[in-house]
């Protein structure tokens, strides 16, 4: 795989939540603006790993539905605020561990659906290329 490179730094320290969806985006722009080549066999190889990884992070959603009910550790106000701050914590909030599990699984799937775009690209490119060669050759003789 090749991707031609815009010299373009990265931003400032993100969450690595944030920092990984945005490498996707860039990677899945670079692929949309034809600067990723890729062969296709390759390219269904690494989506399929990658969509093999987004099943199995869609299937620890369900482990949420276990964290988000309320964990009763005592009655006393300490007790009820870690009880509170637990289940935040796990879901419910933007910053959540679950919130940051369905921006990874949609990550994935998108990085999976760039990959097999460049690639459908790449193949095309190449026939585009090949179908110019031969009419510059027919030219020629």
């Amino acid at each position: 795989m090749h991707i031609e490179s815009d010299s373009g730094g990265t931003g400032p320290a993100v969450p690595s939540t944030a920092k990984m969806t945005g490498s996707i985006a860039a990677f899945g722009a670079a692929a949309a603006a034809g600067k990723v080549s890729i062969d296709p066999e390759s390219a269904e190889s690494m989506a399929s790993k990658i969509d093999a990884i987004a099943e199995r992070a869609v299937k620890r959603l369900d482990k949420f539905r276990f964290l988000q009910q309320d964990v009763r550790l005592g009655s006393s106000p300490v007790a009820l605020t870690m009880a509170e701050q637990d289940r935040v914590t796990a879901a419910g909030t933007p910053t959540s561990a679950r919130e940051n599990l369905v921006l990874y699984i949609q990550a994935l799937k998108d990085l999976a659906a760039a990959i097999r775009a460049s690639a459908r690209d790449t193949q095309q490119r190449d026939t585009d290329n090949a179908t110019e060669l031969t009419n510059t050759g027919e030219h020629l003789t």
